[in-house]
């Protein structure tokens, strides 16, 4: 970046604009102390993104200064009206970057928290960059003019500002005023590459991931043992597991020679979310992923294909684990029925998700427990006066005792339990109890009920006071598409198990904190939007300039999605995040553009002119943004680090469409200008038709 700044700027102005950039570091890391948040490779990324606004700020007023002072002004002088004339548009850029941002603010739940550090370091550094161009900037240029103009070039400075202003004056000044002079057919192909990139969404071309998880440095097992498994069978069947894992970690690592598990530890009682006494976990911590070639996928399916089948195990899922914002990708909530049904409708929505390509590790959080024994009172036993409660008070005094009276004990009270001596174990003590009727005979406890065994619950979850189960599930993102099989769900899967059980259903996880996130989203670039032509208009002081320079944001999209294309990436939640940012910096370089357009104007030059000379003018200042934050990106894109991969997207939004940007900004602002002046000549000729007597014709906008 700094190679950048000393190439395109006098070594003088390159070093005050560069001056900027401790200036904001220092600034977001105040501000991330104050909010007591942690930086990290988010706010990082957030800060190399804003580096290219940063030096266009300063840019912006370095520029002004050293034409001030190439106009025969002194160097105070120069400096003060560089950054008195800067002010309200630099001022502007600076808070419609503010308001592009902001969105992110309104974005709940856990990927709202995770994405929090990009508006805080966007907000940090642009106070400081404003801070740093008005008030510290000016005096930097003064001193360095009074010992040195700052307009004093070295040779090879010379040779390549000689070699600029030719570009500028001959191809790219023939380039800008052939696509104003054709600027119907530009902005139609224009147009074209815009629904181009929306045809490659629409067809598939580019998918969409809401947030693509690192490969995880986990793996493990969740086992749900038959219910009354005695507690040495289950720890014998884990060892058992453990091992079948050893045995995947030798044989991989046979032929990679590489270390692959540094740890394993089992734990009974627990399995993910569900817990119960015939439930376990086995966890197995993996070597990084940068210091190993096998893949966390290829050891999860060793040790699937691997794990013996034991009698004592009713079920086992193996799977890995997840880097980034927690959730499943599949968590679907069933609610509003009895826990039988809805065991029975999760058992057949798990059928059907093991019949999805790509979905794995498939469960539930109402995982059956030891048996139970279901006490119904007979028809002789109702006549002779016995009711479930008194059955139920009288079966459990047997085995729990009676409380036969309580007295004090000095400060204590003691309770006098009677039990009953069992002299037998399980369903034959049951068997053996009597009953006392109202009437003071004893009755055997089978001749008044009948007993019923049925499976029982470990633990029965509530939400808002509903017996709910949560079914969850993985996706393989190279197998299937999340959104894909969400859709299969609610038109295939789910309504028929709701007719069929008669409750409800819900999606939580990653597919809630998606639909909330989308929402948020949606709300708040409405209200960016409605912000930014608020500002626009207070800045051009017209309510149609604003449109023109706003018309540019939707062609921010056009470079993103063909970088995504190009790259083989799908989008994802941050790409999205990318584009505000993107159509912020957009947005700075067109309020920059128009405002030399309007000053052309008003010294007497032709639209024609004054849009093609004010995309001259700004051809330095929009190459400085783009490079410096491409060049800050670009090692992004080629990070190997498994850690890092979820930035990928945001810096394929930011580096390709910022590289096609820099051509729409300084190419389709001024055809858009043109086509602005053409609709107000054909207004101004539509109003002098309407007088009558009037001749005089408006010439067209030149």
């Amino acid at each position: 970046m700094l190679i950048v700044l000393f190439l395109f700027l006098n070594w003088r102005i390159a070093f005050w604009v560069a001056a900027g950039i401790p200036v904001a570091l220092m600034a977001t890391i105040l501000v991330m102390g104050l909010t007591g948040q942690t930086i990290n490779m988010i706010s990082m990324f957030a800060l190399i993104m804003m580096l290219g606004i940063i030096v266009d700020d300063a840019i912006v007023v370095a520029e002004d200064t050293a034409t001030r002072q190439g106009l025969g002004l002194r160097a105070v002088e120069a400096a003060e009206q560089g950054a008195t004339r800067m002010l309200r548009p630099v001022l502007a850029a600076t808070l419609t970057t503010m308001a592009s941002f902001f969105p992110i603010f309104l974005i709940r739940g856990r990927i709202g928290d995770f994405m929090s550090a990009i508006p805080l370091v966007v907000f940090a550094v642009l106070v400081a960059s404003l801070i740093e161009c008005f008030f510290i900037l000016p005096g930097h240029l003064r001193h360095s003019a009074g010992k040195n103009s700052i307009n004093s070039k070295g040779g090879f400075r010379q040779k390549f500002d000689d070699g600029l202003d030719r570009f500028k004056d001959g191809p790219y000044r023939k380039f800008v005023e052939l696509c104003y002079n054709w600027r119907y057919a530009f902005i139609a192909c224009t147009i074209a590459t815009l629904l181009l990139t929306v045809g490659l969404l629409a067809s598939g071309k580019v998918g969409f991931r809401f947030f693509p998880s690192p490969e995880g440095e986990k793996i493990s097992a969740r086992i749900t043992f038959t219910p009354g498994t005695p507690n040495e069978e289950q720890i014998t069947a884990l060892r058992t597991l453990e091992r079948s894992l050893k045995a995947v970690e030798q044989k991989l690592a046979k032929d990679s020679g590489e270390k692959l598990v540094t740890a394993v530890y089992s734990l009974q009682g627990t399995a993910g979310r569900a817990s119960g006494d015939n439930l376990a976990e086995i966890e197995a911590q993996l070597t990084p992923s940068e210091d190993r070639t096998v893949r966390t996928r290829t050891i999860t399916q060793a040790w699937k294909n691997a794990a013996p089948d034991l009698p004592v195990i009713e079920r086992i899922a193996i799977g890995g684990g997840r880097v980034g914002p927690p959730g499943d990708d599949i968590d679907i909530r069933l609610q509003g029925a009895t826990v039988a049904k809805l065991k029975a409708a999760s058992e057949d929505v798990q059928a059907a998700l093991g019949g999805i390509n790509g979905v794995t590790n498939v469960g539930d959080d109402l995982p059956y427990g030891k048996p139970e024994w279901v006490i119904e009172v007979t028809p002789r036993g109702r006549s002779l006066g016995f009711t479930a409660q008194s059955v139920g008070q009288e079966v459990r005094n047997s085995f729990e005792g009676a409380i036969a009276t309580r007295f004090a004990r000095g400060d204590e009270e003691i309770t006098v339990r009677v039990k009953r001596q069992q002299t037998k174990d399980g369903l034959d003590a049951l068997r053996s109890i009597y009953l006392l009727t109202p009437t003071g005979e004893r009755v055997p406890l089978p001749e008044v009920v009948t007993l019923r065994e049925k499976p029982g619950f470990s633990v029965i979850q509530r939400r808002n006071g509903q017996r709910t189960v949560s079914v969850t599930g993985d996706i393989d993102p190279k197998a299937n598409d999340v959104a894909t099989v969400l859709q299969q769900l609610e038109l295939e899967i789910l309504p028929a198990v709701v007719k069929k059980y008669g409750l409800t259903y819900s999606f939580d996880g990653r597919a809630k904190d998606r639909a909330e996130s989308f929402a948020d989203l949606k709300l708040g670039t409405a209200l960016a939007l409605v912000v930014i032509y608020i500002i626009l208009a207070w800045v051009f002081e017209s309510y149609a300039k604003p449109l023109a320079v706003m018309s540019i944001i939707p062609f921010g999209a056009v470079g993103a999605v063909l970088g995504h294309y190009v790259m083989d990436t799908h989008l994802t939640i941050l790409s999205l995040i990318g584009l505000l940012g993107l159509s912020g910096i957009l947005v700075n370089d067109s309020i920059i553009l128009v405002t030399e357009v309007k000053n052309r104007i008003d010294a007497s030059e032709s639209l024609k002119e004054a849009a093609v000379g004010a995309s001259q003018d700004r051809l330095r200042a929009v190459l400085l943004t783009s490079l410096t934050t491409i060049g800050g990106l670009l090692p992004l894109l080629f990070e190997t680090s498994r850690q890092a991969q979820f930035l990928i997207p945001m810096a394929i939004t930011m580096v390709f469409g910022l590289a096609a940007a820099t051509i729409l900004v300084l190419v389709l602002v001024p055809a858009i200008v043109g086509v602005g002046g053409d609709l107000q000549f054909l207004w101004q000729k539509y109003k002098a038709l309407g007088k009558p007597g009037n001749q005089d014709q408006p010439a067209p906008a030149e």
